[in-house]
């Protein structure tokens, strides 16, 4: 009988001294979070980063609210730091553990943080993820669309920013500055009515394309010869968003072909 309160009576003091460790284990982490967001406020974003990864470290591989935290600072620690690529996992990581309703948020994050880290590849993917969870018109997605496109063409792969600007456009998407530039796709292949067609449906779309369309209205006019229909863009383009000695010298061309 006494052997056996001695046993429970050890099992007590080594239970009691379990939760003491795992309490201060706990208080660290914490500590450590807040240390680490005292350094990010200071601006020394790699102290940061440390020491959130330290504060994930004492959470024994499990994910809850602390660790969802924690990741979303240390996100933003990196991207602050300019390490883009470090972030883009970060979010990544995110996406996958995260199951709240900012998932398509952190896909978004980690698609803008692989394009500032020149990861092409990997930002279309997430693209693509994000595209096939929101609805294609949402104004988030298509602003990292149209920053995708762009990288795209300056690495010479216009090609497959024209097949991604075509699938939002082909499923419903209104977007000016899109349909501008499918349209200069289309002048580049010498393809004018298309192009025509395309800056129709950006200037009825609205928007803050509406200057570039305009004057790509013109461009294409021209370069098909009707010089009546560039003069008329011009002017109209001239008279909204004003003139400059180019445009008028352009207009004054375009009138000795329409007399």
């Amino acid at each position: 009988m006494e052997s056996r309160m001695r046993k429970y009576r050890y099992l007590a003091i080594w239970t009691a001294v379990v939760l003491l460790l795992a309490g201060c284990a706990s208080k660290e982490k914490y500590d450590l979070r807040e240390d680490a967001i005292l350094r990010m406020d200071a601006g020394n974003y790699p102290a940061a980063v440390e020491l959130f990864q330290e504060a994930l470290e004492k959470s024994d591989g499990l994910v809850g609210s602390f660790e969802i935290d924690v990741l979303k600072y240390r996100a933003e620690a990196e991207y602050r730091m300019g390490d883009y690529g470090a972030a883009a996992e970060t979010y990544d990581t995110l996406w996958q553990v995260d199951g709240e309703k900012e998932k398509t948020e952190y896909l978004s994050r980690c698609c803008a943080m692989l394009l500032l880290d020149g990861q092409l590849d990997e930002a279309k993917e997430r693209y693509q993820a994000l595209y096939d969870a929101r609805q294609p018109e949402d104004e988030e997605t298509v602003e990292l669309l149209l920053e995708l496109g762009a990288a795209l063409r300056e690495a010479g792969r216009g090609s497959e920013a024209v097949e991604l600007f075509q699938q939002a456009v082909d499923d419903g998407v209104q977007n000016g500055e899109l349909y501008n530039q499918l349209a200069l796709n289309e002048l580049e292949f010498e393809e004018y009515d298309q192009a025509l067609a395309y800056i129709e449906k950006g200037l009825a779309a609205g928007g803050d394309a509406r200057e570039k369309l305009l004057y790509n209205q013109a461009v294409v006019y021209e370069r098909k010869l009707d010089f009546a229909g560039a003069l008329r863009a011009l002017e109209t383009y001239a008279g909204e968003f004003g003139s400059s000695d180019d445009v008028e010298k352009e207009i004054a061309f375009l009138k000795t072909r329409t007399d």
